[in-house]
């Protein structure tokens, strides 16, 4: 058997060249995840929202964030909000919070749309905490964090 140099380096390049397309290809999917939505509310907090630092009053707020794909009961609902807020509270290095810090609980429709606000907060450093029930995020905890830092993320979600 011969080693033939001309069909090695063809071969090698034809491989580098469909890497490069299926890498390519992979990136855009998984970059595109978001809808066209996603991507202007993730430039409108850009421009708006700061870190999440307290303003001068010293307004915090938490946003809970329930998938309402799922059909859960009421109590259900309010089961696992309670269970994520004080996760959340616990997580935060915030530890000198007031008592009367505000919960709102809003409607998000399906896991897709969770995902990206979880990641837009990861962008802006927004304490986040999950309550996942069969290996699926149900509840999305936003914050304690600044009230318009929070409603920055979420400006397009209805009140469940």
């Amino acid at each position: 058997m011969t080693f033939a140099t001309d069909k090695f380096y063809g071969g090698l390049t034809v491989g580098v060249l469909i890497g490069l397309a299926l890498h390519t290809i992979v990136n855009y999917i998984f970059k595109t995840n978001c809808t066209s939505q996603d991507k202007k509310s993730v430039v409108e907090s850009q421009q708006q929202a700061p870190k999440s630092l307290p303003n001068k009053n010293g307004e915090f707020k938490i946003a809970l964030l329930v998938r309402h794909d799922l059909k859960m009961g009421k109590g259900k609902v309010a089961a696992q909000c309670a269970v994520v807020s004080v996760t959340a509270n616990n997580k935060t290095k915030l530890r000198n919070l007031p008592s009367q810090c505000a919960r709102v609980v809003l409607r998000a429709p399906d896991l897709k749309t969770l995902e990206c606000v979880q990641k837009q907060c990861k962008l802006f450093d927004i304490p986040t905490a999950t309550f996942t029930e069969n290996n699926e995020m149900t509840v999305l905890a936003i914050g304690p964090a600044n009230e318009a830092s929070i409603n920055a993320q979420v400006h397009s979600l209805k009140l469940y």
